[in-house]
């Protein structure tokens, strides 16, 4: 084909404007034919290189690069001019200053039309060494933040390894508290009395060796079928008198066996609250021969029981209070699920009193949800008969419960027991002390009741002095545990007399602050406390003295031995109300660990706040600027458009397109930071007005209105739904699309339809589209982030988003997208 003069001198004016165009471009271009020799080097290439295009024109690309990697990165070069292509690839530039720069290339390649082979390459770049600066900083910023949650994370993992520990610690305290169980019923076994208890209906739920030994297995008879072979209850049986009178009988009686016995017979109740008689019968068959002989030796033990009774009134007092001031929870109920003991810190969870709370069930008090739980926990262990721990949710707070069977006197099941320690967030440190002071009061209360057993058993046996050696002996061993367990535990546990001078500290005080416990006895409380909190403590003690129930909690801070300052959490209440010489009991908790992790997560968030302004700040910089290159690139890319034809138009216009995508997904990103960052404060908007405005926007496109003027909550991005979605219809339907916007009221709201006559949305597709970075298939355009803008803001509004067929049941007819917004206050009161 043969070219006129006219037609040649055009596409030579065209190739001088391009190459101008080139030459004047704000990006690099440089182009290299299929012998590896740059045959371009626009101006921005000198500025990035600083290198003149007379002196590089004619060289090989590798001049270009760093010496190190001139090898590889020319390896690169081949592969492009043999074929392959290069999207978005990072190539470091080496400057003549010795500077080396982070370019983005993108490669063209120009074939040869009668060989079809690569003719020359062309490859545009964007300088992002700045950019590339700027994520560096921002990976140093998360790597310290990184660093710094790993090293919290080893810290909890410490603390759990502790609270492993002390599980451990509490498994084998429980099995020490079965075998001392073990040893009371043994006492019971070898003494030479007979012990029974009696039921209402006359049945013995329990008897002794003693008693079995003398008169047989009682099994399921009633007393008199078993004693005396009778078919009714004997006449005037004196026993009865005390489940009718509620006192104790004392009496002698002549058993079948024809031998004198004296017999106590005493009111009991149950864990479970039943009725019982506890019998004691003593052989006194020779004691009568012995009365004269024992009266001096009565006379000496009953004052020993006095004192000894004492002794054990003022060891009550102090497991009296620690019970009250103890921080964990407990509770007992019965086989119906119903609270028959609350302590008060189990009042203080549940929010009730202790009027409130007995004789009710959890669900009634908590509700299903919290106290449905509790109560399956419950009857599980009651069924299974074995102890077992829980995680169980009250009032919002999370609580460790280990629950055991509680079993009567013939040793079936009658409730449970659960004994709590709460482990809301951090506080692993707080549930080990409250463990141990879980385990001091089960400890307590069990030697509590072995006191009194012994007590009873001590004046059952009085008559024989020979066992009063014995019994103490068992009683101080019994002290001896008690005494062991408060000088054991982790806790500090302190008694102040009136003045708040310290008569008594647990030896933990030793651990934790380094004094000897018997330097500290006469010394006022207040000469360790820091100046600052000293007004707290006396107001406490104070409130204390003057309200005998009025519990103390206060956080104090005491110097220990070697001058540093202990934080600690104490908790009290007052003495005074038992008569006794001490004035106020304070168990006190270490929480220095626990201040010091807060002041490390107080830094950790400054830090984070810091890394998220100076994140803020480099993308604001970087929007700012890329925005200015695309706007620049945009005017260069519609003068291509105007100067080229064929083949590189479409090329023009490829790029064109890039850089309109490239503006589109900036202006996304501005919308995501604002939905994120701006607060959600909605006023009443006229929809019609909005949707009219958006309508505008797009002129020439066929879009029919079909709202009413609706007054919604939402705020100014709400156009932004209405952009997104018409834009959307237009992008895969064409500009001949057909679009209805139409509200109605709905359900109190009101119901937004987007609606097109596109090629419409594959089933399969319909919940991914809202997505991040999901797109449609159908045309392959879009960078996935309008329809998730729209499903951000749908939901910011209350509502939410979906898609549906314009025609039920058709997917190739159009699509419908549907969302709802609030009706402002004042339409919903019309």
């Amino acid at each position: 084909m043969t070219l006129n003069y006219e037609s040649l001198r055009k596409m030579a004016e065209t190739i001088k404007s391009l190459e101008n165009l080139i030459a004047c471009a704000n990006v690099p271009i440089i182009v290299w034919d299929a012998a590896l020799r740059i045959t371009l080097f626009n101006n921005a290439s000198e500025r990035l290189t600083g290198r003149a295009a007379h002196a590089v024109l004619g060289q090989s690309p590798a001049i270009l690069f760093p010496e190190d990697r001139q090898e590889e990165l020319m390896d690169l070069v081949r592969k492009v001019t043999a074929g392959e292509w290069w999207k978005s690839v990072e190539i470091p530039i080496f400057t003549v200053d010795g500077e080396i720069r982070t370019v983005l290339w993108n490669t063209v390649a120009v074939y040869d039309s009668v060989q079809n082979t690569v003719s020359s390459v062309i490859a545009q770049g964007q300088d992002i060494t700045e950019r590339k600066r700027a994520e560096g900083g921002l990976q140093i910023l998360r790597d310290e933040l990184e660093m710094r949650v790993l090293e919290s994370t080893r810290a909890l993992l410490e603390s759990d390894k502790t609270l492993q520990a002390e599980i451990a610690g509490r498994v084998r305290a429980e099995e020490a508290t079965r075998a001392e169980r073990k040893r009371l019923y043994d006492i019971l076994e070898v003494l030479p009395v007979y012990v029974t208890l009696l039921s209402p209906d006359y049945r013995v739920p329990f008897a002794n060796r003693f008693f079995r030994e003398r008169f047989g297995e009682p099994g399921s008879r009633r007393c008199f079928e078993h004693l005396f072979s009778r078919t009714e209850p004997c006449e005037n049986c004196e026993s009865y008198h005390v489940m009718k009178a509620k006192e104790p009988h004392h009496r002698e009686w002549t058993g079948p066996d024809n031998r004198d016995y004296e017999i106590f017979d005493f009111p009991f109740t149950g864990t479970d609250g039943s009725s019982f008689i506890l019998k004691v019968g003593i052989d006194v068959t020779r004691r009568k021969r012995a009365e004269d002989a024992l009266r001096k030796l009565n006379e000496t033990l009953e004052q020993r029981v006095i004192e000894r009774t004492d002794e054990l009134a003022k060891a009550s007092v102090i497991l009296t209070a620690i019970t009250e001031n103890t921080p964990a929870p407990i509770y007992v109920t019965d086989r119906l699920g119903r609270f028959v003991m609350c302590n008060p810190a189990m009042l203080r969870v549940i929010g009730r009193s202790a009027g409130e709370a007995l004789g009710r069930s959890a669900i009634e008090l908590l509700g299903p949800e919290a106290g449905g739980p509790l109560m399956t926990n419950d009857r599980l262990i009651m069924e299974t008969g074995a102890t077992e721990t829980f995680d169980e949710t009250i009032s919002g707070r999370i609580f460790f419960f280990t629950k055991t069977p509680l079993r009567g006197a013939g040793g079936d099941v009658t409730g449970a027991i659960a004994v709590g320690t709460e482990i809301t967030e951090l506080k692993q440190a707080e549930a080990q002390t409250q463990e141990l002071l879980e385990r001091l009061q089960r400890f307590a209360e069990e030697m509590e009741v072995q006191n009194e057993e012994l007590q009873r058993t001590t004046e059952q046996l009085q008559q024989k002095g020979d066992e009063l050696a014995r019994l103490n002996r068992v009683l101080q061993e019994s002290e001896a545990h008690f005494r062991s367990l408060i000088e054991n535990v982790s806790d500090i546990i302190v008694l102040l007399d009136k003045k708040g001078c310290i008569t008594y500290t647990s030896p933990s005080i030793k651990r934790i602050g380094g004094y000897d416990p018997a330097d500290l006895i006469g010394r006022s409380l207040l000469d360790l406390a820091h100046p600052d909190d000293v007004p707290k403590a006396v107001e406490a003690m104070r409130t204390g003295a003057a309200r005998s129930s009025a519990r103390l909690n206060f956080e104090v801070r005491i110097r220990d031995i070697a001058g540093r300052w202990v934080f600690l959490d104490v908790t009290g209440a007052s003495l005074l109300r038992e008569g006794n010489d001490c004035g106020f009991i304070m168990n006190a908790r270490d929480i220095t660990d626990r201040k010091r992790v807060e002041e490390e997560r107080n830094r950790l968030v400054a830090s984070l706040e810091k890394a998220h302004r100076e994140a803020n700040l480099y993308l604001d910089i970087m929007t700012h600027d890329i925005r200015n290159a695309n706007n620049v690139s945009s005017i260069y890319a519609d003068l291509m458009l105007d100067l080229l034809e064929g083949t590189e138009k479409v090329y023009a216009q490829k790029l064109r397109d890039s850089i309109v995508r490239s503006t589109e997904i900036l202006i996304n990103v501005a919308t995501i930071r604002r939905i994120h960052t701006e607060s959600a404060v909605f006023v009443p908007i006229d929809l019609s007005a909005v949707v009219g405005e958006e309508i505008r926007n797009f002129r020439g496109v066929s879009i029919r209105m079909e709202v009413p003027p609706f007054r919604v909550l939402a705020d100014s991005l709400l156009s932004t739904v209405f952009t997104n979605l018409i834009s959307n219809a237009v992008k895969f339907g064409g500009l001949d699309v057909e679009i209805v916007v139409r509200a109605e009221e709905r359900d109190g709201g009101v119901l937004v339809s987007v609606e097109d006559n596109g090629p419409g949305i594959p089933d399969d597709l319909k919940r991914k589209l809202f997505q991040r970075f999901e797109r449609g298939k159908a045309l392959g355009k879009g960078e996935g982030l309008g329809l998730f803008i729209c499903r951000t803001l749908a939901e910011r509004y209350g509502g939410r988003i979906w898609i549906e067929d314009r025609v039920p049941g058709c997917p190739d007819k159009g699509a419908a997208f549907r969302f709802v917004l609030k009706k402002a206050e004042q339409d919903q009161k019309g």
